[in-house]
Parts: structure tokens; sequence; C-alpha cells
């Protein structure tokens, strides 16, 4: 991912119907989901958590199938150019059971075109497809300061993001496609640091089990995979994680944070579903 994503998210208020008695909403489904994602080294490892979390969530027959390339390879449109990768998902999707086709974006590729051609031939084989966008954090997180890190990040996606989600809806009226603001998940984490109140790591870039960072070019350590992850189970099967059953391992509180970042995300974008 050469260029730096940049997206914001939107505040909304979460609203509880009540009456004489309070009752809690069930929004999560036990029944798993058939998936195929696919991306580069920002979205691999979270997608790769997916599996893990969602067993120990109770969701029942979750099954999905990965494809990715490195930095710019991983974008939709180079995915499709690439006759090798090509090959290798429309072959999973030829089975003609794919539910959930999960993508990511890269900003040497900034266009509409890879997703595209890449849910019309989904739709081809089963027109029940749901689809996701993937968002992922900024890379080179040491070349500006925190402050503004999160400020681009957040104001780049409420000037766009949104509006180029809407444009490739806009192609496919009446399929689910929605979208996934797990790149949040750095900016929370580097504010965290930046004010000393996050005793789980000791730096922004070095070793995984020590740092958000593992390099300059911004690869998740070990705290972030396990933030971005909680915000994947949350977007997709609508688990609640501040009840959700699992110690991530760390003094600050990964599962509030995840939960805080999807409630906050703007709904109209989110699966309806979940």
């Amino acid at each position: 991912m050469r260029s730096r994503v940049c997206v914001a998210l939107v505040l909304i208020a979460l609203t509880i119907s009540g009456c004489a008695e309070v009752t809690t909403p069930e929004v999560q489904t036990s029944e798993g989901l058939n998936a195929l994602f696919m991306g580069h080294s920002f979205f691999r490892p979270i997608a790769q958590g997916l599996p893990f979390h969602a067993g120990l969530a109770g969701i029942d027959g979750h099954e999905q199938v990965s494809v990715f390339a490195g930095g710019a390879n991983g974008a939709p449109l180079a995915l499709w150019n690439n006759a090798a990768k090509r090959a290798e998902i429309q072959a999973v999707l030829d089975g003609g059971d794919v539910e959930l086709f999960g993508m990511t974006y890269e900003g040497t590729y900034p266009t509409t075109e890879g997703y595209e051609r890449w849910i019309g031939y989904a739709l081809q084989r089963n027109p029940d497809t749901r689809f996701f966008i993937g968002l992922p954090w900024s890379d080179f997180p040491a070349e500006v300061d925190g402050s503004t890190y999160a400020q681009s990040w957040l104001e780049a996606h409420e000037g766009w993001w949104h509006d180029f989600v809407e444009s490739i809806r806009a192609l496919f009226p009446g399929v689910e496609i929605f979208c996934i603001p797990y790149g949040r998940s750095a900016l929370e984490l580097r504010n965290l640091l930046e004010v000393g109140a996050l005793p789980d790591v000791e730096t922004l870039s070095g070793a995984a089990d020590e740092a958000i960072f593992t390099d300059a070019k911004g690869h998740a350590g070990g705290i972030l995979k396990a933030l971005a992850r909680l915000v994947w189970l949350e977007a997709i099967y609508g688990v609640d994680l501040r009840t959700y059953e699992y110690d991530p391992g760390y003094t600050v509180d990964l599962k509030d944070i995840a939960q805080r970042i999807m409630d906050e995300h703007d709904p109209r974008f989110d699966s309806t579903v979940r």
C-alpha cells in the first residue's frame, strides 16, 4: 500500500428501544458465512483472525478462503489484472456458494474499476453475494504526529470515502455493499500511546509484542491485529464485544475500543444483517 489511506468516521448515537421492561436486541447470528477475502498485508492478518473469533463467539459454520498479494498488488484491480491470482479467485467464486466477499483499498488504484469487475463477476456466480470493503489505516505513521495522523484519516473518510462506496453501490442496486472501518484501530491505539495510556506497548514501531507497528511502513504489531480483528467480528457478525467472553490479554480494554469504533460508525454503511 504505497499511498496513505485516510478514512473518517461519522459519529452516531445508538438508540435502544425501551418500554416498561428494557431488553437488549439480539444482533448476533449463529449462522456462519462462506467467505472469500482478498487484499494486502494491512488486510491479511486481520482476515486470518476471523475463524478463531467466529468459533469462540459461537458462530457455527464460518468458512473462508483468502487470497493475498503484497502492497499495491493486493488491490482489487491489481488482482484482477494478475492472471494467476485472478484465476485463483475466480475458481472460488465459480463454486457459486460465496456468501460474503471482502476486499481492501489501496491508493495506487483509486478508481472503482477493480471493485466493479469483481462484484460483477461474483454476482454472475451467486446473485445473493454480499460484499464489504475493509478500510485500512494510513501507512508510514511515523512521518506525521499523532494528531495529524488521526485527523487526516478521519477527515478524508468523511470527505470522500463514503461517497466512493456509494458510487459503487449505485452501479449495483439492491446488492449489499458495506464497509468496515478497522483502520481506525491504529488511530485509537496511537492516541492512547501518546497520552501514556497504553501500558501494553513501549513504542510506536518495533517488535510485534512491544509496539503498535512492526516497521516504518506501518505493518501491524500484535495489539493492532488484536483490536482490528475484534472490529471485524462485530462488523460482520454483530457480536456484542462488551459481553464477548474473550480476553485479548492486554491491560487496555480492546473489546470496548472495538465496540466503540463500530458504535460510532455511520450505520448506513454497516452490514444489514449484523
